[in-house]
């Protein structure tokens, strides 16, 4: 038989609202009881009833998560930080794959806040500005990750991609690159954008020209990455070293410029951005650019419980820091090198 909640009062010495009260952190009661209690639910295997908890505090501690692709270790790892600070806070994770198409994430969202999600944490590209609008009108707790709306500027975690751009960019200016090509990620999307913007950026301020063909527009995806380095790698003059907006669009043009017999670093240099596990297990290790996953996925959760617990509908933009990661997959030139000598392979 399952233990009950006078089972644990009784070998707690409290009575059964105590437990109750404990359970849903009631600031009345001391530290030293809560203490005692959660000593005994432990030790017995005591799991309290949602559904009774959720019908006393009018909650279902249940939080719905929307990303547009969980097989993208960078949606995956952020997910596994808001999995990881959600269930240690008492909540559970409805996750939603959106399949980075905007119908699923209407519907998706229409799903889980009739489902009665106490909060949403929203880490796709396509739900509109307007729809963000109207959970805002609503007081509907929410949470923006890896994106931010003018207007609002507020309950959102990003990183600044314009500055990543820049970073990774002017590491391969400073280690002689001066004809570098840029994989962008879909610039229907604000980070894309960003990170291209920081590539520009960069090479203006050490007045190299900006040339149309050695940017090729990505989708944050290997095959992506495979087909913009192939069109670079029939240029007349290709690049010597290449920043991929993400580490997927990194592995694929790593995959193809290897493909062809050529070598990373000798004959290219590539840059990644995320910093995703396999990106230091690859063959060369890929240097990029890293973004703090986890640490993304456990903040959103600290800043939607803020709202959801204490009605602070206005946190503010959270704004973190990325590190440039240096590994093997870039190497100096001598500045007289200007293309990559294909007579040799």
């Amino acid at each position: 038989m399952n233990p009950t909640i006078r089972d644990v009062a009784e070998l707690a010495g409290v009575h059964p609202s105590t437990v109750s009260r404990v359970i849903n952190d009631d600031s009345r009661i001391s530290e030293k009881t809560k203490n005692k209690v959660f000593l005994i639910i432990k030790k017995l295997g005591y799991t309290p009833n949602a559904i009774a908890r959720g019908l006393k505090t009018k909650r279902t501690y249940t939080l719905g998560m929307l990303i547009p692709d969980i097989t993208n270790p960078f949606f995956a790892e952020i997910a596994r930080g808001v999995e990881d600070a959600a269930n240690a806070n008492g909540f559970n994770i409805i996750l939603c794959n959106t399949d980075d198409k905007l119908k699923k994430e209407r519907i998706y969202l229409e799903i889980l806040k009739g489902k009665r999600v106490d909060g949403l944490i929203l880490g796709t590209a396509h739900i509109k500005d307007k729809s963000i609008l109207e959970l805002e009108k609503k007081k509907f707790p929410y949470i923006l990750i890896s994106r931010n709306i003018e207007k609002l500027n507020k309950n959102c975690i990003i990183v600044d991609d314009v500055e990543g751009g820049i970073m990774a960019t002017e590491y391969l200016i400073k280690i002689g690159h001066r004809r570098i090509a840029h994989i962008t990620g879909p610039l229907k999307t604000r980070s894309a954008l960003n990170r291209l913007k920081g590539y520009r950026l960069a090479l203006k301020k050490y007045e190299i020209e900006y040339r149309d063909e050695l940017v090729g527009e990505g989708d944050f995806r290997i095959k992506g990455g495979y087909q913009v380095m192939k069109r670079f790698l029939k240029l007349a003059e290709p690049p010597t070293a290449i920043f991929a907006a993400n580490d997927l669009l990194a592995l694929g043009a790593m995959q193809v410029i290897q493909k062809k017999n050529f070598r990373i670093p000798e004959d290219f240099s590539i840059v990644g951005f995320n910093d995703i596990k396999l990106a230091s297990f690859v063959y060369p290790p890929l240097t990029t650019i890293r973004q703090p996953m986890l640490e993304m996925g456990a903040l959103a959760v600290k800043m939607l419980i803020k709202i959801i617990e204490e009605g602070e509908f206005n946190q503010r933009k959270e704004v973190l820091e990325s590190k440039l990661i240096i590994r093997e997959s870039c190497k100096k030139i001598n500045r007289k090198q200007k293309k990559v000598n294909f007579k040799l392979k």
